[in-house]
């Protein structure tokens, strides 16, 4: 009975060490919203319910071509007629556009990760699309903190399969924290989407293995069937012609040598470091700026009051998601939620003021402006100051500042409306995402004009803020294209498209010179009359993608890029210094907080308080 029981004891030991064989389907890049996507994705579910091997399907990310709720909405109703589970996570697809802010995936599926257990192997998905900044990959802070956490209740003997979209590689910019942590663990591949081909990876010593795009480009829609067994990990291709194709596979005897990654990821060149702090939580907004005080507000909906030495005056938490920049006007601050509240706040102390809902969604950055309209408040009193709100759905609201009573709304946009509205001279100019510029009547909300050169949505306008000389108002976009629109009239009087821009744009003090960001490896200085580039200067940044906003401050730019690092560019010489590198994360708009005193801000809430020397 001893030896019985000793055998039954050494049998489950060994099974629970090595798993036992089955199958599953991978779905990656669905891309519901590119034509007859959907299509394509219902035969392929057809066909895995006619599979009775196939024990759950895991679909990495993509799912919509555009992020749209439609898209999404339609995607899910297609997954939920599978007959057996699936577990998802999204792309890059699904976050740069999202007129959710994000928020709509994690709505339908109840969250954008996975873990679970199946027959001893352990399976964890993570989101690596970076909310409403480029195509890239990046893990963020919350999700390290979960992954850590799931990595708790894993022996070492467990096997693991991860996925995430993008590859585990420059395409992740900080590929190395995942790695790191799965190295001491008996990690069998990483499995990727993204680049719509079946391919094998080595990242870091770790196998990774890239699977095909569900559409059918090539002839026939198609997805991979993965079996796993005790000794390996094999990949078929199945398509229209509906017979397991294999094209590779893994062997689970030889164990991942994975080296450990000791990355830097802070360092100071060339400037006086005052303040420094590691949130360790998402932010999509940059600091504000107010009274020699500077205000973070994070993804996960903290604001955070700092004095200029960094010193922490209070905090406020909405317990709720905001994307959008918060603004303040006198001593108040006001801030909008995904949800669709707008919080007014006593800046000095904190307290909040009050709070009303819009029934939509704010995406925009928050703008406040003096107000000339016509319409008296509820007392019979004029209104003073205005707040500017825009919604996911494109609409945009004027609020009184104090009461925040109603003063107009419009929908004139079809679009979302993502950064900050510019208002000059009782006029309102804003972007969005149906690739129209729009100018409204600051006083009524009433279209003047609108401009367009490019309606391709991957083209528009949306994520630059314009600016003004007065004259003429300054919009760039990634058809690597500048153009300058008449204020009056609406119309193009330049446009260059040859300059290879992309969504970061500024104007100089004196209202003469662009400051524009480039794509790659250059900054330049751009007459404003005419277009003509006055100064070129060379950074050698790479690729950059990140839109941030450009300012001229006591002849200095100072800016951050996607790569981490912050530069200043002295406009009396046109040197450059490379102040500091922020670590592996995208860098948002630096502010100036009063003279050579900055401050900075990255995603991953690296916040940095410099001054200039």
């Amino acid at each position: 009975m001893k030896k019985l029981y000793l055998v039954l004891s050494l049998f489950l030991l060994v099974s629970s060490i090595f798993a036992q064989p089955f199958k599953f389907a991978w779905l990656t890049d669905i891309h519901i919203g590119y034509p007859k996507a959907d299509e394509d994705l219902r035969t392929i579910v057809n066909d895995i319910n006619r599979r009775s091997e196939i024990q759950f399907v895991i679909a990495t990310g993509d799912i919509a071509e555009k992020g749209r709720n439609d898209e999404l909405e339609l995607a899910k109703r297609i997954l939920d007629s599978l007959k057996v589970k699936y577990y998802i996570i999204p792309g890059n697809h699904d976050t740069k556009w999202s007129e959710s802010a994000c928020s709509k995936f994690i709505e339908l599926w109840k969250d954008d990760k996975f873990t679970f257990e199946f027959n001893g192997t352990k399976f964890i998905g993570l989101c690596s699309g970076i909310p409403w900044r480029g195509g890239g990959g990046h893990i963020s802070p919350e999700d390290l903190k979960w992954i850590d956490e799931t990595l708790k209740n894993v022996s070492d003997q467990q096997e693991i399969i991860y996925f995430q979209h993008h590859q585990l590689d420059s395409e992740t910019d900080n590929w190395f924290k995942v790695t790191n942590r799965l190295r001491n663990y008996n990690i069998v591949a990483a499995l990727v989407g993204h680049g719509h081909a079946n391919k094998f990876y080595n990242f870091n010593g770790m196998t990774g293995i890239m699977a095909r795009s569900t559409l059918n480009r090539g002839g026939s829609w198609g997805y991979t069937l993965v079996e796993s067994k005790t000794d390996s990990l094999l990949f078929y291709e199945i398509n229209k012609d509906s017979i397991p194709i294999s094209w590779g596979g893994i062997s689970k005897i030889k164990k991942n040598e994975i080296p450990v990654i000791d990355s830097l990821q802070f360092k100071n060149f060339t400037s006086e470091i005052i303040f420094q702090k590691e949130f360790n939580q998402t932010f999509v907004s940059a600091p504000v700026v107010w009274n020699e005080k500077i205000y973070t507000c994070s993804r996960n909906g903290i604001i955070t009051c700092f004095d200029l030495n960094g010193k922490q005056l209070w905090e406020y938490k909405t317990f709720a998601t905001i994307f959008s920049r918060p603004v303040i006007k006198g001593n108040i601050l006001v801030a909008g939620t995904v949800t669709g509240d707008l919080i007014t706040i006593d800046a000095e102390t904190g307290e909040q003021i009050q709070t009303i809902g819009l029934g939509e969604l704010i995406t925009s950055q928050l703008v406040t402006f003096p107000y000339n309209g016509s319409k008296l408040l509820m007392t019979g009193q004029k209104p003073k100051t205005c707040i500017l709100v825009g919604t996911a759905s494109g609409k945009l609201f004027c609020y009184d500042l104090e009461t925040l009573e109603p003063l107009w709304s419009n929908d004139v946009s079809k679009g979302m409306i993502e950064t900050r509205p510019l208002v000059i001279e009782n006029k309102i100019i804003y972007n969005s995402w149906d690739g129209i510029v729009y100018c409204v009547d600051a006083r009524s909300g009433v279209l003047i004009w609108k401009w367009s050169e490019n309606k391709n949505f991957y083209y528009s306008n949306a994520a630059c803020v314009p600016v003004t000389d007065g004259k003429n108002v300054f919009v760039t976009s990634p058809d690597k294209s500048v153009s300058a629109i008449d204020l009056l009239q609406g119309r193009t009087v330049w446009r260059k498209t040859n300059y290879n821009s992309w969504e970061s744009i500024g104007i100089s003090r004196d209202k003469k010179l662009l400051l524009i960001k480039t794509m790659k490896d250059k900054f330049i200085f751009v007459n404003a009359k005419d277009g003509s580039i006055n100064k070129e200067v060379e950074i050698k940044f790479d690729i950059d993608t990140m839109p941030v906003e450009l300012e001229e401050n006591n002849s200095n730019v100072v800016f951050g890029l996607e790569n981490g690092l912050v530069y200043n560019i002295k406009m009396k010489n046109y040197n450059t210094d490379k102040l500091f590198y922020m670590g592996t994360s995208r860098v948002l708009s630096v502010q100036n907080v009063k003279e050579n005193i900055y401050c900075s801000l990255n995603m991953d809430g690296t916040f940095v308080i410099f001054k200039l020397l």
